[in-house]
């Protein structure tokens, strides 16, 4: 596996545990208040970034302020910040070679519990905003291998235009889809792990903020 796609699989696989914890069933079976401050994209030079804890090289911030990018609310449902997935996903020094910041945010229909109803949000800052589309494709490939895993394995891609942006969508066998978008001119990457009727992770893109 190339090292530029460890962070996608280590996300994809904290967003299954986000989604497992959140009190729907698992994928394979078919917070705090919202952030006001201004969306940020600003570039990180690694050789600059904040060393981690062992002084061994630059971490993820946890920067919930990310989720100004997304809406709110989806589909009557409240997107909701998970400190602990987030703080969980950004020890990893994975992560750190190509994000900046994240934050990971859920909303879910408690009242679905045979059927669930939820999406998984990831918000991710770049350190580098301007990887190029190999990048993207190898990080979405990567992303989408390890979230379907649990879900019967990937079954087909596609690419759409959801309000005038390209968003590039996977279909798991079981039954989930994931949407992948970049955005504020590719420093941010938005993945949405979405499972049921209702298309959660359709309705985060259609709501997405500039």
């Amino acid at each position: 596996m190339k090292p530029r796609t460890v962070a996608a699989v280590t996300l994809a696989a904290a967003l299954l545990l986000a989604a497992c914890g959140s009190g729907a069933a698992p994928v394979a079976v078919t917070a705090t208040p919202s952030p006001t401050a201004q969306p940020s994209v600003a570039a990180v030079d690694p050789t600059n970034a904040a060393p981690s804890a062992s002084g061994s090289g630059p971490v993820v911030a946890v920067d919930p302020s990310l989720l100004s990018f997304v809406p709110e609310t989806v589909d009557g449902l409240e997107l909701t910040y998970d400190p602990e997935t987030t703080a969980r996903v950004t020890d990893d020094p994975a992560l750190a070679r190509d994000a900046s910041g994240l934050a990971i945010a859920i909303a879910v229909d408690p009242g679905t519990s045979s059927a669930p109803e939820l999406t998984v949000v990831s918000v991710v800052r770049l350190r580098d905003p301007s990887v190029d589309e190999a990048w993207f494709r190898d990080y979405r490939d990567s992303y989408d291998q390890s979230a379907c895993a649990s879900a019967g394995g990937v079954s087909g891609h596609a690419e759409t235009t959801i309000a005038t942006r390209t968003v590039f969508v996977t279909s798991c066998a079981g039954g989930a889809f994931i949407y992948h978008v970049r955005l504020a001119d590719g420093g941010i990457v938005v993945s949405a792990l979405s499972v049921g009727s209702r298309r959660l992770g359709q309705k985060v893109m259609e709501g997405l903020k500039p």
